[in-house]
């Protein structure tokens, strides 16, 4: 038998994988779809990005209002669906606006996030029978124990012109995220708002993606 197998190589001694060399930094080796349906796909180098992503939902709907409006208390049963809780301002400053942690953690649209992790993008529609802007705050808490209320850090902001039509749907893609950093034991959630504030039924149905910071 031969002396030096595979299995009794030292470190040193060990090549790297296949196409390591001519592989872009900050990719990982997977293994690809099989177009024969048995386990015969290639390997691929795909970028840390496409790798540990989650996409957490935000759907839902409300009546415009010059204030913020979150989503509704978990015992409503319109919740999650229903922006309906008013903040009771229109502007949130990061680290100096706050929000009771009870009357968030009864929030029906609000995620917590289990792993530290990278926001990588915020895309998604809107539509509404106004034509004022309409303001999408993604924002998240960090909570600390036996604390009442905890200062909100706005993760991105995004305006989103009206089209007075609800069935006119308007898009919105935005990758430049102002604050991108997650720990584990954040809460995620957003908030909206009307500008000028007439009433408008607003819809959104869009997407926060993540990536698990490797």
């Amino acid at each position: 038998m031969a002396s030096n197998e595979h299995s009794s190589l030292q470190d040193p001694y060990i090549h790297n994988p296949k196409g390591y060399t001519t592989a872009q930094n900050n990719t990982v080796l997977t293994k690809g779809n099989s177009l024969t349906g048995y386990n015969d796909g290639p390997l691929q180098w795909v970028p840390n990005s496409q790798v540990g992503v989650t996409n957490y939902t935000v759907q839902g709907y409300l009546t415009g209002a010059d204030n913020y409006f979150k989503g509704e208390d978990v015992a409503n049963n319109k919740s999650p669906y229903l922006f309906g809780e008013d903040y009771g301002a229109n502007t949130i400053t990061t680290g100096v606006s706050t929000i009771d942690n009870s009357v968030l953690f009864r929030t029906g649209l609000s995620y917590y996030i289990t792993s530290a992790s990278t926001v990588t993008s915020i895309n998604g529609y809107i539509t509404s029978n106004g034509g004022n802007n309409v303001q999408i705050a993604i924002c998240k808490i960090t909570p600390t124990a036996l604390s009442a209320a905890t200062a909100i850090t706005i993760i991105d902001t995004i305006t989103v012109a009206g089209e007075s039509d609800n069935d006119i749907l308007v898009s919105f893609t935005e990758t430049t995220i102002t604050s991108d950093s997650l720990t584990a034991g954040d809460i995620i959630f957003p908030m909206i708002r009307e500008d000028g504030g007439t009433g408008s039924s607003i819809y959104i149905n869009a997407t926060i993606q993540t990536t698990t910071n490797q």
